[in-house]
């Protein structure tokens, strides 16, 4: 995520016209873009990162279910024409 927010940031003071980026070459530019297109597709498969960041989803997404089971229903209001 970080390479991300630096491409965008130095993509916006590029097209901005800062001074000391706005000299770059656009390929310098795209460098964080690429990192990022890396890391994902490479370095988070290799380490396992993906699949843990699937199971912690998982996790969540049932704890809530288990959550809503326990809670008792709520009685509909009198005189409320919705349900």
């Amino acid at each position: 995520m970080i390479f991300i927010l630096l491409g965008v940031l130095l993509l916006t003071l590029k097209l901005g016209g800062v001074h000391p980026v706005s000299d770059w070459a656009w390929f310098s530019i795209a460098v964080p873009f690429l990192m990022a297109i890396v890391w994902f597709e490479v370095v988070e498969p290799l380490l396992g990162l993906d699949v843990k960041r699937q199971q912690m989803v998982k996790r969540k997404f049932e704890a809530r279910m288990l959550e809503l089971d326990k809670k008792k229903p709520r009685r509909a209001r009198r005189g409320f024409p919705f349900k």
